[in-house]
C-alpha cells in the first residue's frame, strides 16, 4: 500500500478519534483510583509533620490510617453546590482544574512512628498530621 494511502487513512482515523473525544461528557470522569492530593512531609529530630491539601474536603470524608511505616490517606471531595442565582444554566466550563470524587494518598515513612500519639487537624483547607517516632 502507498505511503500516501496510509497517511490518509490515519488522518482520516485520527478525526474520527477527535469527534468522539469531543462528544463525550466528562464531568463525571475520574480514573478507578481517583486523585491524589498534594502534600509536603517535613522531618524532625522526633517527628514527622505531614501537611495535606484537601481544600473543600469534608472532615467527616476524610480517613487517617497509620501503620508502624507507612501513612494513608483517603476520602472524597464532593462537588460544590451553587450559592449564586440558579435561575441560568451553565453553558461551557472553561477550565477544570479542580479535581473531585474518591482521593487517596500513601506514604512510605522511612522510620517507625508511634501510632498512639499520631494527631491530626484540619485548618484552612489543610489537613496537619504529626507522628512521633516510636520510642526505642
Amino acid at each position: 500500500m502507498p505511503r500516501k494511502i496510509r497517511l490518509t487513512r490515519m488522518i482520516g482515523r485520527m478525526g474520527e478519534v477527535v469527534h468522539d473525544l469531543n462528544s463525550l461528557h466528562f464531568s463525571g470522569f475520574q480514573s478507578m483510583q481517583g486523585w491524589q492530593p498534594d502534600i509536603t512531609a517535613y522531618r524532625y529530630d522526633d517527628r514527622f509533620e505531614v501537611w495535606v491539601d484537601l481544600a473543600g474536603v469534608e472532615k467527616s470524608e476524610i480517613s487517617v490510617e497509620v501503620f508502624s511505616d507507612r501513612l494513608r490517606i483517603s476520602g472524597e471531595r464532593h462537588p460544590p453546590l451553587p450559592t449564586r442565582d440558579t435561575s441560568s444554566q451553565c453553558r461551557q466550563v472553561l477550565t477544570m482544574e479542580i479535581e473531585c470524587g474518591r482521593f487517596g494518598r500513601e506514604i512510605d515513612l522511612p522510620v517507625e512512628v508511634n501510632r498512639n500519639r499520631v494527631t491530626a487537624k484540619q485548618e484552612n483547607g489543610l489537613l496537619w498530621i504529626v507522628l512521633p517516632f516510636a520510642r526505642k
